[in-house]
């Protein structure tokens, strides 16, 4: 599932490798320039604007108006095309370079939608590099969590062998292997000796065998099959920390290498990067389709920044869609509201505002450009509240708005948002 996090804000942490920052101030006019912060220079107006979180401020709203008009932007086209035209481009050599199946991978047919894929291809779509490297835990402080977890649930054990397993868990984890492990090492590219961390996952797989067997075990299951060790958030927290325990996934730096070796930007900047310093023969090409694509990501990351959001541009493949992005906000009393604006090749326009609270109650607004799709879309309401039914959603109320360029449905609620966010699975 994809949760959003309000703790956290999606920071930008290098503002001056942003393009789309880079573009908008730019095309800035003096006075514009001058609205946007009471310093004179660029560096002053960067203090100002790019903070850990937009804090809606008159320079905020003056930048996002600025991004928002910007005529480059509304000329870049769509991310899908971007990728489809680079993937083509990228297609042509004999010998493809790495991001050639990245791209292919990532434009999978819209078809074949999961929570999964989708939870996936949202994480690596680029827009939340900077946010995951900067919110990043060391491994070894994740396992520690995990078990400090794992140990708080299993307090209320009655059972006497996992009593004793819990108290040997907790000795683990005040021994000197946890004493010194903390983010410092992510934060200053220190390395754990490996001994440390093989010795560290060996004592943590026999802590989680010993519980794993007295799971299988019939005879506690017979004196309590209540006990919180056959809970789900036991066997939850179990799996999570079986995946991470092994020596090589406990550094540092594995990590970072799979989180770069996924996400979208990181892999745009390497290749950049690489073909620069080639003599790749369509190298001119090449880097025009990547600095475009990279320009597509900072847009949307900045977007998310000043409007204190989630945008994300649709990462699928479909034949009947021309262009597409969501947006999403989390305002007071966990209400979440949601924008999904599509662009549709035969029918046009397609906006449609999402609504929700008390976990799974849902209201929806729609507006269409094509009065004939608006039509069909009336036509299969019906299936739309029987699916959505049967995932645990009650629809309330659907709306059909006769003006497609009508005020977003959470636009009256912007004082009660929360501020920050940042996308987890």
């Amino acid at each position: 599932m994809i949760n959003i996090n309000t703790n956290k804000t999606l920071n930008i942490i290098l503002p001056n490798t942003n393009k789309a920052l880079k573009e908008v101030l730019q095309s800035a006019s003096p006075t514009e320039l001058e609205k946007l912060s009471t310093g004179k220079d660029l560096k002053s107006i960067l203090n100002t604007l790019l903070k850990d979180s937009s804090q809606n401020s008159p320079g905020d709203k003056t930048l996002l108006s600025l991004l928002k008009n910007n005529p480059t932007f509304k000329e870049l086209g769509s991310i899908t095309s971007s990728v489809k035209e680079l993937h083509q481009l990228l297609k042509q050599d004999k010998n493809p370079l790495p991001l050639e199946k990245q791209l292919g991978t990532f434009l999978s047919d819209i078809k074949d939608i999961s929570e999964k894929s989708l939870t996936s291809k949202i994480q690596n779509s680029g827009i939340f590099l900077e946010s995951k490297l900067k919110n990043a835990k060391t491994p070894a402080v994740e396992i520690k969590q995990l078990l400090n977890d794992l140990s708080k649930t299993l307090q209320d054990t009655k059972l006497p062998n996992v009593k004793l397993i819990n108290t040997q868990l907790r000795e683990l984890l005040s021994s000197d292997l946890f004493k010194n492990i903390s983010n410092k090492e992510l934060l200053t590219n220190t390395k754990v000796d490996i001994s440390t961390l093989t010795e560290l996952s060996k004592k943590v797989q026999n802590t989680t065998e010993q519980l794993q067997q007295r799971i299988s075990s019939t005879l506690d299951k017979s004196i309590n099959s209540n006990d919180v060790l056959f809970s789900k958030d036991t066997s939850r927290t179990l799996g999570k920390i079986n995946l991470l325990n092994k020596p090589e996934q406990l550094q540092t730096q594995m990590q970072v290498k799979e989180m770069l070796s996924q996400d979208l930007k990181a892999i745009l900047l390497k290749t950049h990067e690489e073909i620069s310093a080639s003599s790749h023969p369509n190298r001119q090409d090449l880097l025009k389709h990547i600095d475009k694509l990279s320009l597509q990501i900072d847009y949307h990351q900045l977007l998310s920044h000043l409007s204190n959001a989630t945008s994300l541009y649709v990462p699928y493949s479909w034949e009947a869609l021309e262009d597409g992005n969501i947006t999403i906000k989390k305002a007071k009393d966990d209400k979440f509201f949601t924008d999904i604006e599509l662009q549709l090749k035969e029918y046009g326009a397609l906006k449609l505002r999402l609504g929700m609270f008390e976990g799974n109650q849902l209201n929806i607004n729609i507006s269409a450009e094509s009065s004939e799709f608006k039509e069909i879309l009336k036509d299969n309401m019906s299936t739309l509240r029987k699916q959505l039914h049967s995932a645990g959603i009650i629809t309330n109320t659907i709306r059909f708005l006769d003006d497609v360029k009508s005020t977003s449905s959470y636009e009256s609620n912007l004082g009660e948002l929360a501020v920050g966010f940042e996308v987890k699975a």
